[in-house]
């Protein structure tokens, strides 16, 4: 074992991040989760996130280099959206990314109001948005081998009133997240 502090892969170079706006859970929510879902995410036998990685993604840029970040914080200052809430509930399992989740039973509108227009203002930054459909989660465990043991628990209140701007990074453990700024609602 090295002294040494890891260093990202080189997938992340020092002019570039990877860069995504998400959803960022309050410590309740991460309490919640925590006491009583994750105990039925047990039986996926994959590698459980780590709870300051929870989140829910509202639009993946992917590579950007400092102009990129300030045109895509320029543009989320733009937004005006409503705060809204979330009730998480139901749970499932993903076979060919072998990811196990958690989502909200029914897509709030101001949810998909607030998708669609920030992945439509930062198309001026190079953003590309997906052909598939949005399909809002937390991804609570990856390389997962088995269903979810529930596909509804008890719903988790998420009063969501900002959203943020996240670096990711990989390491040899796993992606570790950070969020670099937000937006209140």
């Amino acid at each position: 074992m090295s002294n040494k502090e890891e260093q990202p892969s080189s997938a992340t170079s020092s002019t570039s991040k990877r860069l995504f706006f998400a959803l960022w859970p309050d410590d309740d929510v991460i309490q919640n989760i925590k006491q009583s879902v994750i105990k039925h995410f047990l039986n996926c036998h994959g590698k459980t996130l780590k709870k300051n990685n929870w989140h829910i993604t509202l639009a993946y840029f992917g590579a950007a280099d400092a102009s990129t970040q300030i045109c895509l914080e320029k543009q989320a200052e733009k937004i005006k959206s409503q705060p809204f809430e979330l009730n998480l509930s139901k749970c499932g399992f993903w076979p060919r990314p072998k990811v196990a989740w958690l989502a909200p039973e029914e897509i709030p509108e101001a949810l998909k109001q607030l998708t669609h227009e920030l992945q439509h203002i930062i198309q001026p930054c190079g953003f590309k948005s997906e052909i598939r459909e949005y399909q809002p989660h937390i991804t609570l465990v990856r390389k997962a081998i088995h269903q979810v043991a529930v596909s509804e628990v008890a719903p988790i209140n998420w009063q969501v009133t900002r959203f943020c701007l996240v670096e990711s990074k990989t390491y040899s453990e796993g992606a570790q997240y950070k969020v670099l700024r937000s937006w209140d609602l």
